[in-house]
């Protein structure tokens, strides 16, 4: 759902779930010529944002670094699913 969003919005998706050392890259996906992480957080009836945690973007950071080529930023998408449907966030350049 979020990889679709993402391609709605004009993103290339290049990977899912990219294993890098012991961490994972949700989504890899091309923006133009920049290449960019992204972190999916979901949840059911709850705003998922408190899960992306400053210890949660160092981890992501650290598979970050690990990438050939390397993703100039790190995006995160927020999927609140309730009973009306899915609300989706796109919060691009998270820490």
């Amino acid at each position: 759902m979020a990889a679709a969003y993402l391609a709605e919005r004009g993103g290339t998706i290049v990977g899912r779930n990219v294993r890098a050392g012991r961490g994972e890259i949700d989504v890899v996906m091309r923006i133009g010529s920049q290449l960019v992480a992204v972190e999916v957080k979901t949840r059911v009836a709850g705003d998922p944002r408190p899960a992306y945690t400053a210890e949660k973007a160092d981890h992501v950071w650290e598979a970050v670094r690990l990438l050939k080529p390397r993703p100039s930023r790190v995006d995160l998408v927020t999927v609140e699913l309730t009973a009306r449907g899915a609300a989706i966030r796109w919060m691009p350049g998270v820490r």
